[in-house]
């Protein structure tokens, strides 16, 4: 990717005559404020206000009066209105400056731009020049493009491709750029531009359930709010969703976003293309296409990602609960800052912390650890660390961005405490702005030694708060625990080889019981497979359990998770027995194998 301003710098400005060697100098700022208004052109103040220079018109006039001097810029005969009642001129780009700051391209520029698509850096030299200048050119639209978000008050970042084809991708400033995103192309076809929502299957679980909750949110928007996109089908633009299988092409809005949500693996698009003759035609108005059609979608994605920021919805989009059960959850997190979640295994506990932390925090301020036997307190909160080094004594070792390392001892062998994941977040969360919320997820709390691990953190959790400090075992720094830090563990209580909670650790942990939920398994075939198939997962799990309970214990079902797979259709039940569930329950049976083949009817039975 190139760096828009960069790239036109390079390519379209005559640095010598403008006198300034970058694009961070406030000449250049300038001018492309002006050539980004077109036609319209600017006065002073309003080129004071877009640019927010510091001092106002009395930095912006003597660069826009040096700019007249250069040639680059004239007054365009024309005043207009300011705020205070006055006239100003308007000034626009000089005649000789404005075919090549203007984002206006030929047919020619349609062959060229094929041309590099197709063959790389098998070009002329003349050619990979032009090519380079087109390049620049077609950046001026990226630049059109974040003036008209800005006008919406919606921030943008831009990217244009470097090498490649001619193209450039826009989306909103701190959002998911694969999740949503306008994109413009051109080539030996023409002009294309596109609205692109991306995969909701990407591989990873906690991405995948904000993408799909993304759709969700989006169909869930009411029709004057997704009317643009119908407007945009009376204009000629195509709808479309596109999967390994082929694309299908829509002429509802409402069955698009419905297909979207349907089908997570498939991604979806908004298309229209301008032949080459339509794009010479078009001229400089290309940009006024592209800046129309981001002041059609920007609001309905704002309105989609705004309504994922309630957490209940999170909860149920992102792991099929019904709204009783995340309402619950999201009321509990909010009176209590440790959370136990446990249950069998394959029951989502370590998913629903996940998407839980994601729905109330930022996804910087989410960490996760997995605790194991050989897990201790120099691990999790701070320990003394040996450090083989050259440096003399003197000198200061650091750990890392979050805190730093002291040193307790000189040699060549020198010792450091070292800050471990609970001391990093801790200080993060002391020092957030607005006491914004931080999350720690302990994946199998219970397989480490936790009066071990903790130590006097028991008391720091339960009382929090800077008037509960207490004296850390090896820096003997005074320590808290703020409010603004969760702590979620996750515990599988099947597992008979480590130990459960004891008493003290269960009364500083609130416990959420995680079962196994057929309905579950029912809604997510009914989205992704087929309802038949789920019916039937559901009821050959819910029978295999019921025998699983009266032989050993409700703690040892077989978790829903085992039974949500894209493949289930094609590998079988009996696949699925023989790889994932009887090693699971041999290990339950403790080598009762006798019970086996009773359990084994109960699932693969006739129902």
């Amino acid at each position: 990717m190139a760096d828009i301003d960069g790239l036109i710098f390079d390519e379209l400005i005559d640095s010598d005559r403008m006198r300034v060697n970058d694009p961070n100098h406030w000449r250049y700022k300038v001018l492309m404020a002006i050539a980004d208004a077109g036609d319209n052109g600017a006065t002073d103040n309003e080129l004071a206000d877009l640019l927010q220079a510091p001092g106002g018109q009395n930095n912006v006039r003597p660069r826009r009066g040096e700019l007249v001097d250069y040639f680059f810029l004239t007054d365009s005969g024309l005043k207009r209105k300011t705020s205070s009642g006055s006239s100003a001129t308007v000034w626009r780009l000089s005649n000789n400056d404005r075919p090549t700051l203007t984002p206006a391209f030929t047919e020619q520029d349609c062959k060229l731009a094929g041309q590099i698509a197709a063959s790389g850096q098998a070009l002329s030299q003349v050619d990979r020049e032009a090519g380079a200048r087109l390049r620049a050119r077609f950046a001026l639209l990226g630049r059109r493009a974040r003036r008209a978000a800005a006008d919406l008050g919606t921030p943008v970042e831009v990217d244009v491709e470097w090498p490649g084809p001619i193209a450039l991708t826009i989306w909103r400033s701190e959002s998911d750029r694969a999740r949503f995103n306008v994109s413009a192309r051109l080539d030996e076809n023409g002009l294309h531009l596109a609205v692109r929502i991306g995969s909701a299957d990407t591989g990873d679980p906690a991405a995948d359930a904000r993408s799909q909750r993304f759709r969700s949110e989006l169909a869930s928007l009411t029709d004057p709010a997704t009317a643009p996109v119908g407007s945009l089908l009376e204009q000629g633009w195509g709808l479309y969703t596109a999967t390994a299988a082929g694309e299908t092409t829509f002429d509802s809005t409402r069955d698009w976003l419905k297909a979207l949500v349907d089908e997570p693996t498939a991604s979806g698009s908004i298309t229209r293309t301008l032949d080459p003759p339509a794009v010479e035609q078009a001229g400089a108005a290309v940009a006024d296409q592209l800046s129309q059609l981001l002041r059609e979608v920007l609001p309905i994605d704002s309105a989609a990602e705004a309504a994922m920021r309630d957490p209940v919805q999170a909860l149920v989009n992102g792991l099929l609960w019904d709204e009783d059960r995340a309402r619950n959850l999201i009321a509990l997190t909010r009176r209590a800052r440790q959370l136990l979640f446990a249950g069998p295994p394959g029951t989502g506990k370590t998913l629903a912390a996940r998407i839980l932390a994601a729905a109330l925090a930022d996804e910087s301020r989410i960490k996760l650890v997995q605790f194991h036997p050989t897990y201790a307190y120099e691990d999790f909160v701070e320990g003394i660390r040996p450090v083989m080094d050259e440096k003399p004594a003197d000198d200061q070792g650091d750990a890392g961005d979050d805190e730093p390392e002291q040193e307790v001892s000189t040699a060549g062998l020198r010792y450091r405490i070292r800050p471990g994941v609970f001391k990093q977040i801790v200080k993060a969360a002391q020092s957030a702005p607005g006491e914004a919320a931080h999350f720690l997820i302990i994946d199998e709390i219970n397989r480490a030694n936790l009066p071990r691990v903790l130590g006097e953190l028991l008391f720091a959790l339960e009382y929090r708060g800077p008037e509960n400090e207490v004296e850390l075992a090896y820096s003997t720094d005074a320590f808290y625990v703020p409010e603004n830090l969760w702590v979620i563990g996750t515990m599988n209580t099947a597992d008979r080889s480590v130990a459960l909670l004891d008493a003290a650790m269960r009364r500083r942990f609130k416990e959420v019981r995680f079962d196994v939920d057929y309905a579950v398994v029912r809604r997510w075939h009914e989205r992704n497979t087929s309802a038949d198939l789920g019916t039937e997962a559901a009821a050959r799990l819910e029978r295999l359990n019921a025998e699983v309970i009266e032989l050993l214990d409700d703690d040892r079902a077989i978790g829903h998770s085992f039974l949500i797979r894209r493949d289930l259709a094609d590998v079988g039940f009996e696949v699925v027995w023989n790889e994932d569930l009887e090693p699971v329950l041999r290990d339950h049976l403790l080598g009762r194998t006798d019970d086996l083949p009773a359990l084994r009817e109960a699932f693969l039975g006739s129902l």
